[in-house]
């Protein structure tokens, strides 16, 4: 995963970019896995899986 600007770009095993996730300045990264990336944006958390797309979210 490489975070660019305002959006973090997802990578494949290979290297190659297999999703990308639009972020805010104020969001955060809270950590990924290979298949999973999850972001805290206020006072939720948003789980994402690989290729960009919304799997859950929760409170804070």
């Amino acid at each position: 995963m490489r975070r660019r600007g305002n959006v973090l770009d997802v990578f494949d095993e290979r290297g190659r970019i297999i999703g990308h996730i639009s972020i805010s300045s104020q969001d955060e990264v809270l950590g990924w896995t290979a298949d999973t990336v999850i972001v805290r944006r206020g006072r939720r958390v948003y789980h994402y899986d690989a290729r960009g797309r919304i799997k859950g979210t929760r409170p804070l």
